[in-house]
């Protein structure tokens, strides 16, 4: 059985890797040192979010956290599209999309649990 500490290392370093990679197709040079200090905050936040929207049991008090650290993702995604943007730097850009493509998917996953928990409704 794996401790909590190990996964969350395993997590960042599958995203260290593929942002790197990611990194040096569009051009941009980045040590895993400088990608790492760009997300290591972020994917705590994804993956709490990722907890909370995937709980089965869901009182209001989650549902309101659950949306309120949405929101959160996404100013921060949209926030580093920005200062990428004005000071023309790929990889902040590259983390801006690495956010989006998190938030989108757990947008996606909140939706397809709404649709499932729906009840139908006779004809």
């Amino acid at each position: 059985m794996e401790r909590k500490d190990t996964k969350r290392k395993v997590i960042t370093e599958l995203a260290t890797a593929g942002l790197q990679a990611a990194a040096k197709r569009l051009g941009a040079t980045a040590s895993r040192k400088q990608i790492r200090k760009g997300i290591s905050q972020n994917i705590g936040v994804i993956d709490q979010l990722l907890r909370l929207t995937l709980m089965k049991n869901m009182d209001p008090s989650k549902i309101m956290k659950r949306d309120i650290e949405l929101s959160a993702l996404g100013v921060i995604a949209m926030h580093n599209f920005y200062k990428g943007f004005k000071r023309n730097k790929k990889l902040w850009v590259l983390e801006g999309i690495f956010l989006s493509a998190a938030l989108a998917g757990v947008i996606l996953v909140t939706q397809i649990n709404r649709s499932r928990n729906k009840p139908e409704k006779p004809s």
